[in-house]
């Protein structure tokens, strides 16, 4: 679709007015040099960007933060702004979700003023995204040669989600050709969509080099702690690559560095997303653009049964031991059983329980889901057994069938098939509520003295059904076990706090009181 008159004319005095600058950018020789940044500071174009009012469809490109009466962003569904490499609050978007409702028609042009892309080189697109596609959606990003008579499309996205959930990306195209050397080039930004989702761009630039990134960047051998990079040899003097947390390289920023005799990252955190960079050294000298952040995230050491994180077992509901779980950098383990949801990112924990039910749950979630799911199981690792009734749907359940004195493991993972989530969280295991009831009933029956103690503990229990009793530390580790006596010897134990619990035929703990041993 060709702009109207009037906008070509508005377009035309911007790309006058911005020729002087272009033409002194080009002749500094040496490393990339920006032709134009568009950051939309303000909740608005700084570089002349336009948003297409011909094509009059439901809604159309809006301008964050949002002026008076426009679309706002959604975030029904996700409850997160775009955020990540090349984004602030300043932004530009077409949420189709913000439209209305069934029947919504959209299909909206963003255009950039004219440039110059006359002189002998490279030129490269890039901009931060995040696109969230839906149905029949696309996202796609076109170049002109000739002020906007004949455009170019270079890039189109349409069925996968590229930048979500969050961090969004960076991504960068060689315009060379489509812009075909011309003094009057534009580029224009098109979202097409029903009643869908969303497109989000900011930090738009093109620049110019002596010659091209590589192409076909990619990344392999993931570890906990590594990766190694590999990229097509289009000829150059030269290669440099950087890994960042997501923005591009400014040389300051980069965890890891090497060129191309030196592919291999290491040093890196465990379950962390990162970004590897590469670019050429020009054989006339200076260097090209950064190519296109390519994502990758670092192993995680409990992704499988068999490096399993441990959790200690709270000997009350405080939940004062707990340990932290992600399922960043997490892959499907291949365990799967008749529970439900999609155990496409599972981690796993390992505990050993002192009752035969415990409480488990999921406690203090953050990141892009808190929707999780999991699952208990018996055995070693090569041949788990699913502990019966032990899939959760709920981040908290109570988990019977359970034999004190036995080691399980924990399945976590989320309920989504979305891939790239972020969650986070803590797991605690503690002893059953149901079974709590019973045992403050039976608690006040149960009397410790003297204590604090340096040596014999005596009993005064006035309750029925305990036939055993156990000694934990603070982290609920099983010191001890042995049958019901009136007194117990604590003489051993270093000084510090301990638990003394009761337990019944059924391996439940229905009675404990707190001691000091001096």
């Amino acid at each position: 679709m060709k702009p109207n008159t009037t906008l070509r004319s508005y377009r035309s005095d911007l790309w006058r007015n911005a020729l002087p600058i272009a033409a002194m950018l080009l002749a500094q020789a040496g490393h990339a040099q920006t032709i134009f940044l568009e950051t939309f500071d303000g909740g608005a174009s700084t570089t002349g960007f336009t948003v297409d009012q011909t094509n009059t469809t439901d809604c159309r490109w809006e301008y964050a933060p949002d002026s008076a009466g426009a679309f706002d962003f959604s975030i029904d569904f996700g409850g997160f702004w775009p955020a990540g490499p090349g984004f602030d609050s300043s932004f530009v978007f077409l949420d189709s979700d913000a439209c209305g409702g069934t029947g919504v028609v959209v299909d909206s042009y963003l255009y950039s003023a004219l440039f110059d892309a006359s002189a002998t080189g490279s030129y490269t697109l890039a901009f931060s995204q995040q696109f969230r596609a839906r149905l029949a959606s696309f996202a796609s990003v076109q170049v002109s040669p000739d002020g906007g008579s004949t455009w170019t499309e270079v890039l189109n996205e349409t069925t996968d989600n590229v930048g979500y959930p969050n961090p969004a990306v960076v991504t960068t195209i060689d315009i060379t050709a489509a812009a075909a050397g011309s003094a009057a080039a534009q580029l224009r930004f098109e979202f097409s969509a029903g009643w869908d989702w969303w497109w989000a761009l900011d930090s738009i630039s093109v620049s110019h080099a002596g010659c091209a990134f590589p192409t076909n960047l990619a990344v392999s051998n993931v570890t906990t702690s590594g990766a190694t990079f590999a990229w097509d040899d289009i000829g150059s003097a030269g290669y440099e690559w950087v890994v960042t947390t997501g923005p591009v390289p400014d040389g300051s920023n980069g965890v890891a560095t090497g060129d191309g005799s030196n592919l291999t990252a290491s040093g890196l955190t465990e379950a962390t997303t990162y970004y590897v960079y590469v670019r050429s050294l020009c054989n006339g000298g200076g260097n090209s653009a950064w190519s296109s952040g390519v994502p990758f995230t670092t192993a995680i050491t409990n992704d499988e049964c068999v490096g399993a994180s441990l959790v200690n077992v709270n000997i009350d509901a405080v939940c004062d031991s707990t340990t932290h779980g992600t399922v960043i950098g997490a892959t499907a383990s291949g365990v799967t059983s008749t529970c439900t949801g999609t155990a496409d990112d599972d981690v796993w924990f390992t505990f050993t329980a002192n009752a035969a039910v415990h409480h488990i749950s999921l406690i203090n979630l953050t990141g892009s889901t808190q929707d999780m799911f999991f699952a208990v199981w018996s055995g070693p690792c090569a041949s788990l057994v699913l502990v019966p009734n032990s899939c959760s749907d709920p981040q908290d359940a109570e988990i019977g069938g359970l034999v004190a004195g036995q080691t399980y493991d924990l399945q976590v993972y989320t309920w989504t098939s979305t891939t790239g989530q972020t969650s986070q969280f803590d797991v605690c295991i503690g002893p059953s509520n149901t079974i709590g009831i019973q045992e403050r009933e039976e608690a006040s029956a149960l009397r410790l003295f003297p204590n604090p103690t340096n040596g014999i503990l005596a009993l005064d229990y006035a309750g029925t059904g305990a036939v055993s009793m156990r000694v934990y530390d603070v982290l609920g580790q099983v010191l001890s076990q042995r049958p019901m006596t009136s007194s117990i010897d604590v003489a051993s134990l270093s000084k510090g706090t301990y638990m003394l619990a009761l337990i019944d035929r059924e391996g439940r703990i229905i009675a404990r009181r707190p001691f000091v041993k001096e």
